[in-house]
């Protein structure tokens, strides 16, 4: 059997094509003008799977394609195979993922029967925008394709590849003809494709020839298609059988009702286990300790199993009280649970640990389980997630794994049998989700907890020297600390980014679309020195910062004075009042008459924290907040990784260093900044993404949205727009610097867009923030006259919602708070207890709860109609 391989593909000089089957390489031969061609004759299988790549001179791998997924069945008794195909670049990306192929647009296909002719001529057609109601046919001008008015549909077996097998001795070349869709029922057509008519033309068959021509069509309605879907935390679900807190049981019952509503998406916050304290500070799901393992505390008790009727009656009360609080009481809910499960692992787990799917679990998953389960157990056993602290276990690579799970043996169990009880109950609502036709999006945060499974394992992956945030924006005021290390990515790097890889792969076992936490983080992040506690004294890593000889040319040559905080007497009076003698006395050193310097026991946020934690109080809090944002007063950051480099300080423009310097030098620093933050990095910046974020989103088949908000680089919806990662669109922070509120009828095709997100207000909240935005905003967006009125209708938030879902963008995302927020007699009474995060609080509790229940949801028939009616995006 003799296969030829043809594709067009234009290359640089010195660049070559080769095309890989299975595991091994071919190099192709270049023709003219594009074309690129390999007759191989050693492939002795039925089916082959391969992809084409590019080489340089030297053989490094300069670039691939997109999707790897070309297939070719051979037929034994067949003698040639010609196959010309089409390099699979990333157009229409979105619509080749998980969540269209396996769920928007999935096809109940069959089989079809092996058709092979002595000649035989095999169209195929890449389509994933085809809708379940309609199939890919082709029409043609002659009886064969059915004379232009019977066309004849297509095999959609390897959709969103569409084939058809024809019998080139019935067929008169060149041959004209379309492709066009069919309503799958009556085989009518409904729409043809947007070209003109295709003139083919092929060369002459061999005998036992079979050629294959892939092509590529369109249609305005694939184009045009747009969903509609909500936005919570499991945390927040509550059904008639919750535990105080929302579960993967609650999470079905959520999927239903989103079916009932005529939506397509359900976004949920991250849900691996962030239990360090197992109090409210481990609340936030950004914060976890594991990036593999879930939160047991989303476990349904009830599909545990049951314990004795005593025991269960005494946790079914408890359940029944906890259920009732308005809001996740977090300690009560851990302690109750926990104690559920040590009974429940006592009475069961011998038997489950015994059985097939527990072991199946655990072969597939133990290379993080087993890491996990000892970093719990020791965790358990010296009260804190802080490693450091474990004597003898500090370094994970030092342990005698052997000899460790042979001592803790009970303990490690016990954690491996939560995690299986979790997968379980996570992989049903993931199928339930499939299987009702919604797309469940997960959320990957852009960091680990700095006292974590993977730090303690794998800790040459992050700078544990330094934490990650972002810099102030309209989040936070006074920049964002994350505490999380950051990371090691030319480490990462190494192995082709597998420790990402692996994250990934598993986040896909329940998820079919993902959100990219912070991608502004795999540009750049905000690195923040150990000392700090806000985000000021941060700078961008990597960056390009400026050096002294740098400095010295735009006419500001480097003064240390510029690195310090230092003030006149007269505005530290000035700042404290009549607390100045004792804040002098207590903080500064006096030893210059003229200049006031913090003390070495005071010169960080650190410091400063840590003297005020014995004296908690209204007065100290804002003495304490005062002094940090003297710590932040200067003008420039010293780069740690390059001696005598300097980063302009964010927002410098608002210190005291900046206010006493005179109109020239503060002409130079202005010039200095903007070149900093607006120009000069940005080629670094997209070199750096462009290294990463390919290698991640083709490492599954999720549709990749992202999270972009916050100070955003020119280069970012670049690379975003390229790699077609989904945008977020939050219409009150405008991406167009001269706009307050972005245009809805203007967003971006390949976008996700919302009213609110979990780290801002809800849009009633928002509507009460500042009366002079909102009567901006009612006049000139909503196109309303009048006074704004003093609270959010549920006719304006209707109207807001459906100027959202009107917009371009692919799919519309918005909060259950906001959709609550259309009908007066569903929504809560009181709109400050919806919000769920407030980032400028790094204390903030993730407590937020449904305030009636999925149960209640599913009858409330009236608005569930409104939301169907207004979720449908297609009519």
């Amino acid at each position: 059997m003799l296969l030829k391989f043809h594709i067009h593909y234009h290359t640089n000089f010195g660049e070559n094509m080769f095309i890989k089957i299975d595991s091994e390489e071919f190099a192709m031969h270049y023709e003219n003008s594009g074309f690129w061609s390999v007759e191989i004759s050693k492939i002795n299988k039925s089916l082959i799977k391969y992809f084409y790549l590019i080489r340089d001179s030297k053989g490094n791998e300069i670039t691939s394609e997109w999707r790897k997924n070309h297939t070719a069945k051979l037929n034994s008794t067949t003698s040639v195979y010609e196959i010309h195909d089409l390099w699979y670049g990333i157009k229409a990306q979105p619509f080749y993922s998980a969540a269209f192929t396996n769920i928007i647009n999935k096809r109940n296909s069959k089989k079809c029967q092996a058709e092979f002719y002595e000649k035989t001529l095999e169209l195929r057609v890449n389509a994933p925008q085809i809708s379940k109601q309609n199939s890919l046919a082709i029409a043609g001008g002659n009886s064969v394709l059915g004379n232009w008015t019977q066309p004849v549909k297509m095999h959609d077996d390897e959709f969103p590849l569409w084939k058809i097998k024809l019998n080139a001795a019935e067929l008169q070349f060149p041959l004209e003809f379309k492709f066009v869709q069919i309503d799958s029922a009556t085989n009518k057509i409904t729409e043809w494709e947007e070209e003109n008519n295709r003139h083919f033309f092929v060369s002459e068959f061999l005998s036992n020839e079979h050629k294959i021509y892939t092509f590529e069509t369109s249609f305005a309605s694939g184009n045009a298609w747009r969903g509609s879907g909500t936005a919570i935390p499991v945390f927040s679900l509550r059904t008639e059988n919750s535990c105080g807190i929302g579960d993967f049981g609650d999470l079905k019952m959520f999927i239903e009702w989103m079916k009932k509503t005529g939506q397509v998406l359900l976004q949920i916050l991250p849900i691996n286990d962030s239990c360090a304290f197992f109090d409210c500070r481990d609340s936030s799901p950004y914060n976890a300790i594991s990036t593999y393992a879930l939160h047991p505390i989303y476990l349904n008790l009830s599909a545990m199993g049951k314990l004795s009727d005593e025991k269960q009656l005494k946790y079914e009360n408890v359940r029944k009280q906890l259920n009732r609080s308005k809001i996740v009481d977090y300690e009560k809910v851990i302690k109750t649970k926990w104690k559920f499960f040590k009974e429940i692992f006592s009475q069961d787990g011998n038997d489950c640990l015994k059985s097939v799917s527990y072991k199946t679990f655990f072969d597939r998953n133990s290379f993080w389980l087993k890491p996990y389960a000892m970093f719990c157990s020791l965790r358990d056993r010296f009260k804190t997630p802080d490693f450091n602290a474990w004597t003898d276990y500090e370094n994970f690579k030092k342990i005698n794994i052997d000899n460790f799970e042979k001592k803790h043996k009970k303990s490690l169990q016990f954690y491996c049998f939560l995690q299986y009880h979790a997968h379980k109950q996570m992989k049903k609502a993931s199928e339930h989700a499939r299987k009702n036709g919604i797309v469940l999006q997960g959320d990957i945060p852009i960091g680990v907890a700095r006292n974590s499974v993977e730090t303690w394992k794998e800790p040459e992956y992050f700078n544990l020297e330094n934490q990650a945030g972002a810099p102030p924006d309209a989040f936070s005021t006074k920049g964002q600390n994350w505490e999380f290390p950051t990371y090691n990515w030319n480490k990462i790097q190494e192995n082709n980014y597998r420790w990402w890889k692996q994250r990934l792969k598993k986040m896909s076992e329940y998820f079919d679309a993902w959100r990219i936490d912070h991608i502004l983080g795999f540009f750049r992040i905000w690195e923040i020195p150990l000392q700090s506690l806000q985000g000021f004294l941060g700078h961008f890593n990597p960056s390009l910062p400026y050096s002294v000889q740098e400095l010295e040319q735009y006419g500001l040559p480097m003064n240390t004075d510029y690195l310090k905080p230092r003030f006149h007497y007269g505005v530290i009076h000035k700042t404290f009042g009549k607390q100045a003698n004792c804040v002098i006395q207590t903080f500064f050193d006096t030893t210059d008459v003229d200049i006031l310097q913090f003390k070495p026991d005071f010169n960080t946020q650190r410091r400063i924290d840590d003297f005020f934690k014995t004296s908690q109080n209204e007065q100290t809090e804002a003495l304490k907040s005062t002094l940090f944002s003297l710590i932040n007063d200067v003008l420039f950051v010293e780069d740690e990784y390059k001696k005598n480099h300097f980063h302009p300080r964010i927002a410098a423009q608002s210190t005291t260093a900046y206010a006493e310097l005179d109109d020239n030098k503060k002409q130079i620093f202005n010039s200095i900044y903007d070149e900093f933050y607006y120009r000069r990095n940005n080629e670094l910046w997209k070199s750096k993404a462009m290294k990463k974020l390919p290698a991640l989103i083709c490492a599954t088949n999720m549709l990749a949205c992202c999270e972009d908000l916050g100070m955003i680089p020119d280069c970012v919806p670049e690379v975003i727009n390229s790699l077609q990662i989904l945008s977020l669109e939050v219409q009150r922070m405008s991406k167009d610097k001269n706009t307050d509120f972005g245009n809805t009828a203007t967003y971006p095709r390949f976008s996700v867009c919302t009213t609110s997100t979990h780290d801002t207000s809800t849009l009633r909240g928002w509507w009460k923030e500042n009366n002079e935005k909102t009567q901006q905003y009612y006049n000139k967006i909503l196109h309303l006259h009048g006074n704004a009125p003093e609270n959010c209708t549920a006719t304006i938030a209707e109207n807001i919602l459906n100027e959202h879902l009107k917009s371009p963008s692919l799919l519309a995302v918005f909060p259950i708070q906001d959709w609550f927020a259309i009908d007066e007699n569903i929504r809560r009474k009181n709109e400050d207890e919806e919000r769920i995060n407030i980032p400028a609080n790094r204390d903030n509790c993730w407590q937020y709860r449904m305030h009636i229940t999925v149960e209640k949801l599913m009858n409330e028939d009236r608005f569930n109609a409104k939301i169907r009616k207004l979720a449908d995006r297609n009519l």
